[in-house]
């Protein structure tokens, strides 16, 4: 159980840096569009920093595909921290267009691994039951409090005094991982069971219900070797390939670019990133301290209360009752946005009905589609695919950004709000059709009712049907 705390830790801190890290830049932008200490950029230069963080990503996604399939997850989670600390320092002695763009450049890079690893990582190190709670922390708690204190303290401090204090968090996201296990599921994906059952009964102990999960771990993987090898297909390159022939794969593919949509419609990242900026322009003025900490403090209070509700109701009650009440909200504050007379108490109405929103999804449809995304993949597969789909979301998520200033003076934040929540409502929609029960699941479980349709791994692997896992 030691071990499972300091994984959870660890990846703890490492989405608490990568929150202060987007949190961060609102502050840097809302600096240099008023040319503090004599720096001029053009907007479109302004703009490209903004936006470079998250269309590098692209590239961090696929190298930590690569790397942590070759080398695991324990030491990518070093290496992909370990850039963040760098890209800090580089920020910090920043005075042209080259040195911004560099440090933007591999912070990007870092911040696209250390994402893709922290949504799939944490349901390898923890237990069925409490998979969900964990995750919940992980993807939503954390960046939430990260990205809180990057707004805030972006609003107090000077941008380049925001840079040191972001050095901590990244330093404790390099240094707790040394002590950590390798995970037992990339462990038996690689044929190592011995260590897969050291390394996993040091996370999980002894317990009936570990043992038994760990059997089937080393029951199902295998099985999927011994697949690969009789048919040529050992290579991952080539188990990827035969997957692309399956229709399992590309209904896991479709679903998951509707779940991108509904994440890049929410506009967690866009907020985060933007989120000064936003409440100015709906506020109509540049003193948004107390809107900021409100609407972040109601984005932390839904992330702890996704925490409590995962472990009280089932995942799919929680993601369409409150995903739904979302969209409906979205649309109340549109209207208010549309009808809006610049009256300061209509201002804190627009921004209550903000923080309203942010409470729902945080406390519902963000942690539960990520905590989803990290179980839906086939696990030998899991860093490839996530890499296929995750260009998606990023691309999606960059043009996002690159595109907010023409969406909303073109149709302006009622219009764009108005957009959003439709395209979430149809995204909902077909998850609706799609998405089974997952929660109390083991990763083999749900692997193996995306590929068979049924969740009985015992059974499957006992009939000619154990083909499928291929």
């Amino acid at each position: 159980m030691f071990y499972k705390a300091l994984a959870i830790a660890g990846l703890n801190a490492v989405s608490l840096s990568n929150g202060f890290l987007f949190g961060h830049v609102a502050g840097l932008i809302g600096s240099l569009q008023k040319k503090e200490e004599g720096i001029d950029l053009s907007e479109g230069q302004i703009s490209l920093i903004a936006s470079t963080l998250t269309m590098t990503a692209l590239i961090g996604i696929g190298l930590a595909a690569y790397v942590t399939d070759k080398i695991g997850r324990r030491w990518s989670v070093i290496i992909f921290s370990t850039p963040i600390i760098i890209q800090w320092i580089i920020l910090y002695v920043s005075y042209n267009m080259f040195l911004f763009m560099l440090s933007r450049v591999i912070a990007g890079i870092a911040a696209g691994g250390l994402i893709a690893l922290t949504i799939f990582v944490p349901a390898e190190y923890t237990s069925p039951k409490t998979r969900a709670f964990y995750l919940n922390m992980v993807t939503t708690v954390a960046p939430a409090i990260g990205t809180s204190l990057g707004h805030s303290i972006g609003i107090v401090l000077q941008w380049r005094t925001v840079a040191l204090i972001g050095i901590i968090p990244a330093i404790l996201a390099v240094v707790i991982p040394f002590f950590w296990v390798e995970s037992p599921h990339w462990l038996a994906s690689k044929g190592r069971f011995e260590e897969c059952e050291i390394a996993f009964r040091q996370l999980h102990g002894n317990k009936l219900n570990s043992e038994r999960e760990l059997q089937m771990i080393v029951k199902m993987e295998k099985t999927k070797l011994k697949l690969a090898n009789e048919t040529n297909c050992k290579p991952t390159l080539k188990r990827l390939f035969a997957a692309f022939k399956r229709k399992y794969f590309w209904r896991l593919i479709l679903m998951s670019i509707f779940m991108h949509a509904y994440l890049t419609a929410a506009g967690k990242l866009v907020f985060s990133t933007l989120a000064t900026v936003i409440l100015e322009e709906i506020t109509g003025t540049s003193d948004v301290l107390m809107y900021t900490l409100l609407v972040d403090g109601f984005i932390i209070v839904g992330s702890c209360m996704s925490c409590y509700l995962i472990r009280k109701t089932s995942m799919r009650t929680l993601l369409f009752s409150v995903g739904f009440f979302a969209n409906a909200v979205l649309v109340v504050l549109s209207a208010c946005l549309y009808f809006k007379n610049g009256q300061n108490y209509f201002n804190w109405i627009n921004v209550v009905l903000l923080a309203l929103y942010f409470i729902s999804i945080n406390a519902g449809p963000y942690p539960l589609l990520e905590a989803i995304f990290s179980e839906m993949f086939p696990l030998e597969l899991k860093v490839y695919t996530f890499s296929l789909s995750g260009i998606i979301l990023v691309s999606s998520l960059a043009s996002t950004i690159m595109l907010l200033p023409l969406m909303v003076s073109s149709m302006g934040y009622h219009g764009l709000f108005l957009l959003n929540a439709a395209i979430m409502s149809i995204s909902l929609g077909y998850i609706w059709f799609r998405l089974p029960e997952t929660k109390g699941r083991t990763l083999q479980e749900i692997e193996m009712y995306f590929k068979t349709n049924n969740f009985d791994v015992e059974e499957m692997l006992s009939t000619e049907q154990s083909k499928a896992l291929m």
